[in-house]
């Protein structure tokens, strides 16, 4: 009986053992986890910065310079380019023009 209850005492001890070094690699498995997920967080705001510099360039690039969007628009002059006006008969010309079609084939006379 005093074997059986020695045992017993061993087997618990065993158990409690496996349960503390089952509870150490779990503590690790989640910092090395949460570490992971840090680390992604952090590589995908920064590829999200690195699209909208990329993206605000290539708005630079089309539009311009944006420091006209910030100016009181009291101030802004726009300068028109001076074009020709088009007169009656130009005017008229012009329009009849605008409703043919202009055929690209080359004919067989």
């Amino acid at each position: 009986m005093f074997m059986k209850s020695r045992q017993q005492g061993w087997m618990t001890i065993e158990v409690i053992l496996c349960l503390a070094l089952f509870s150490v690699v779990l503590h690790l498995a989640q910092r090395q986890s949460e570490a992971q997920w840090q680390s992604v967080q952090l590589a995908e705001e920064h590829r999200k910065r690195f699209e909208n510099q990329q993206k605000q360039i290539a708005m630079t690039q089309l539009v311009g310079d944006v420091l006209w969007v910030k100016e009181d628009k009291t101030e802004l002059e726009l300068d028109y380019p001076s074009c020709q006006s088009c007169s009656s008969r130009q005017l008229q010309d012009w329009f009849r023009a605008s409703l043919h079609t202009v055929s690209t084939e080359e004919s067989d006379e």
